[in-house]
């Protein structure tokens, strides 16, 4: 069933939706939105395997999500 909304969602809305659909910690909502803004570089996101606390790698599917549902509207 789709969402009836007056207007669309903001990108910070978009952003949250897709940080917490990958599990990650809210704190990375604002580290998602610098990558969407250009803020940083995407080619930094690579698993490095070192058990970091948030993988890079789901930082990066996360981005990707995000620009995908941007892309859209």
């Amino acid at each position: 069933m789709s969402e009836e909304r007056l207007f669309p969602k903001s990108v910070d809305e978009v952003i949250l939706e897709k940080v917490r659909f990958f599990f990650l910690p809210d704190r990375t909502a604002a580290f998602v939105k610098n990558l969407v803004d250009g803020k940083v570089s995407e080619r930094s996101l690579i698993c490095c395997n070192s058990g970091c606390d948030v993988c890079n790698e789901t930082i990066y599917n996360c981005y990707m999500a995000v620009k995908k549902e941007l892309d859209q509207t």
